[in-house]
């Protein structure tokens, strides 16, 4: 008797968490790359939705990329030519790529989500601005994405940014 009457508090408190999270967390912004920690940060958005059906909007920053691809050196960059110009092509289908995957894994689950490419701004910026203007309550993101050793010594992660500059929750998954 006693293990049914845990069995059934047990089943209270998940309704009662459910109900909250659903008050808490209506509209959640996720920030992708094909690193191992972003996988998992989206299974987490995933059980998230099943149980609340939050609005969700993905999206992959190709600046992030690109200008580790182009660094400056003093007053002149990297010219272009046809390899960096492949090189940025092969990011964007690579980028592309992974959105329509994760997509197509949201859509599995009989689960919605709008996906957007970014080019304009890195994806701490996207973050801070998106959160501002469209109200997110919940960004996630994996832990300790795909950064240069450089990027994450001088200026930090997008994480680290995005902890310090954002006043909604944020979830870490690693």
């Amino acid at each position: 008797m006693e293990s049914f009457i845990r069995v059934i508090m047990c089943l209270i408190i998940r309704q009662i968490i459910i109900i909250k999270m659903n008050e808490m967390f209506k509209k959640i912004l996720v920030g992708v790359d094909n690193s191992e920690n972003s996988t998992k940060a989206v299974d987490k958005v995933i059980e998230i939705q099943k149980e609340t059906d939050s609005e969700v909007v993905l999206f992959h920053s190709f600046l992030h990329h690109i200008s580790e691809l182009r660094p400056s050196f003093g007053l002149s960059s990297v010219p272009d030519t046809s390899l960096s110009y492949e090189i940025h092509t092969d990011i964007v289908k690579e980028g592309t790529k992974l959105l329509d995957d994760i997509k197509k894994k949201f859509e599995s689950k009989g689960l919605k989500v709008e996906t957007r490419r970014i080019f304009d701004f890195g994806p701490e910026y996207y973050i801070e601005e998106r959160v501002k203007e469209e109200g997110f309550d919940l960004v996630v993101l994996g832990c300790g994405g795909k950064h240069s050793k450089l990027r994450r010594t001088f200026v930090g992660t997008v994480p680290e940014y995005v902890i310090n500059h954002v006043d909604v929750d944020v979830l870490i998954a690693k």
